[in-house]
């Protein structure tokens, strides 16, 4: 739920796109459709070919069984594996997934490729693997790595996307006298002559080869904010109509295209640490109000605090009329092509001088500012908190995002922009008293203490994003753990159940 609902008539239009879109069945739902608002549950499942298949060279056993596994989501998505809901009242309802807004997005690695051997004509053109951590100008070294494949299950229940990974605890009758793992007598499997028995489970589907190398869970605040207390995701490309997230016939051949390649990454934050900034620095490092989430010097800092206020009075006239005020200026910013940084656009004087060069604004969108390229992606994150040894919980974003190409979009941001330290670029002392903005950004950093020619950064630069550290000293609040490159392809004629069919044909 946001501050403000759209009104009937955008729903409508959404709505209609989506149904559109569903009933074309040719891009994978998880990605734009449904919104991550109405699935406020994440489970991230990465796996990898089993070694002792690959040993010996049992590949269509994988084959096999990724037809299985394809076929499930198709019967789940037709609605014929349902799962029980325990009512309040003790009355048990067999209901079917889509009444969880549940969707499955599966995504393939490098690996898997590679090790089933598979054609090189049937390659996603554009796929690759992860670099390591100094590919990517991460500050550590990661502990999370490239994976053959990987399940996004989103839905509005974190249990229901727990039931589709696992649910079966025991073998069925017809299975006591054999050597099968796989569930085949839970609720409405159906027979065929082609496939056998159908699981109705993620881990019997996969479990005579494939292994499971981690498992994610993350869940969206009801506020739209992160972890660090900030909204996230605000300039997003717009959804179901963009030009960022699906291939076309310019990228890959005719049967990938509306695929999309995924980017998952997790990504850890050091709360205690973050916490102990002020809010003005917190502000600084971000580039955006935290009460308002509009950016540095959209408003002077006293009306944005006031607007703040307002917006969570009690008194509904107050509200409201704080909401409309609001509103108008988060849906401009929406906008991930407005160029608020060109100098040239004078209009965005105060925001081009509040806002940091090294902010995370900046440097992951500016806005083509002084020639930067178009580097946009379609981001989708949720949170994490994970319960560690000792009572230590572990927090942060599973980072995810889909583009047309990985290089050209999340590589290109990660490498170009964020962990740059000379992105954007150092500007001569001639150049800052030329023009006033750059002049008041300079002024900024030698506020925070980083002098034009000492040791530290010139003006401009920025150390990388990813480890976000205080302008007045080094303290980091995020570090990136690793994660994975992935093509999620499109839907064969309608078919789920084919869809890692066409590697092979």
């Amino acid at each position: 739920m946001s501050w403000y609902q759209t009104n009937d008539t955008k729903e409508s239009d959404i709505t209609n796109l989506e149904k559109l879109y569903r009933g074309k069945k040719r891009r994978q739902a998880g990605v734009e459709f449904p919104s991550a608002r109405k699935q406020e549950q994440l489970l991230i499942i990465r796996f990898n070919i089993s070694p002792p298949v690959l040993e010996k060279d049992h590949l269509d056993e994988v084959r096999s069984g990724l037809k299985q596994l394809c076929i499930m989501f198709e019967e789940m998505d037709k609605g014929n594996i349902k799962i029980d809901n325990l009512l309040p009242n003790g009355e048990m309802k067999m209901v079917k997934l889509s009444d969880f807004n549940f969707s499955a997005t599966v995504g393939f690695g490098k690996g898997f490729f590679e090790k089933l051997k598979i054609n090189p004509r049937n390659y996603p053109k554009k796929l690759k693997k992860m670099p390591d951590h100094i590919g990517l100008g991460d500050s550590k070294p990661y502990s999370m790595w490239q994976t053959d494949f990987i399940i996004q299950l989103c839905s509005t229940h974190e249990d229901v996307n727990r039931w589709v990974f696992q649910h079966f605890t025991a073998k069925s009758i017809d299975d006591e006298n054999s050597n099968a793992t796989t569930n085949t007598s839970y609720l409405n499997q159906k027979k065929r002559d082609d496939i056998g028995k159908i699981p109705s489970e993620i881990y019997s589907a996969i479990s005579n080869w494939a292994q499971i190398v981690d498992m994610h869970a993350g869940f969206q605040r009801i506020d739209g904010r992160n972890l660090l207390g900030f909204n996230d995701g605000i300039s997003n490309p717009r959804r179901l109509s963009n030009d960022v997230v699906w291939t076309t016939i310019q990228e890959e051949d005719q049967k990938f295209t509306d695929g999309t390649y995924m980017v998952f990454q997790k990504i850890e934050h050091d709360l205690e640490k973050w916490r102990i900034m002020s809010v003005d620095e917190q502000e600084e490092l971000m580039g955006r109000s935290k009460g308002t989430g509009l950016l540095l010097g959209t408003l002077p800092k006293e009306e944005d605090r006031k607007l703040a206020s307002a917006m969570h009075s009690e008194i509904p006239f107050v509200r409201n009329r704080a909401l409309r005020t609001w509103k108008k200026l988060y849906d401009e910013q929406k906008d991930p092509d407005r160029k608020y940084f060109d100098i040239k656009q004078r209009q965005y004087r105060n925001i081009q001088l509040q806002c940091p060069v090294w902010c995370h604004v900046r440097k992951s969108n500016p806005r083509q500012y002084q020639g930067a390229a178009r580097s946009l992606i379609y981001r989708r994150g949720y949170l994490f908190i994970d319960r560690g040894g000792d009572d230590v919980s572990n927090s942060g974003l599973l980072f995810i995002c889909f583009q047309k190409d990985i290089e050209k979009g999340f590589e290109y941001i990660k490498k170009e922009f964020l962990n740059n330290k000379n992105f954007p670029p150092s500007t001569s002392k001639k150049d800052l008293n030329r023009d006033s903005s750059m002049a008041a950004t300079y002024s900024a950093f030698h506020k925070a203490g980083y002098s034009k020619n000492g040791s530290k950064l010139n003006p401009g630069q920025s150390e990388p994003e990813t480890a976000l550290k205080h302008p007045g000293g080094e303290i980091p609040a995020t570090v990136t753990l690793g994660g994975g490159y992935y093509f999620v392809p499109p839907i064969p004629d309608k078919r789920i159940s084919d869809l890692s069919e066409q590697f092979f044909t």
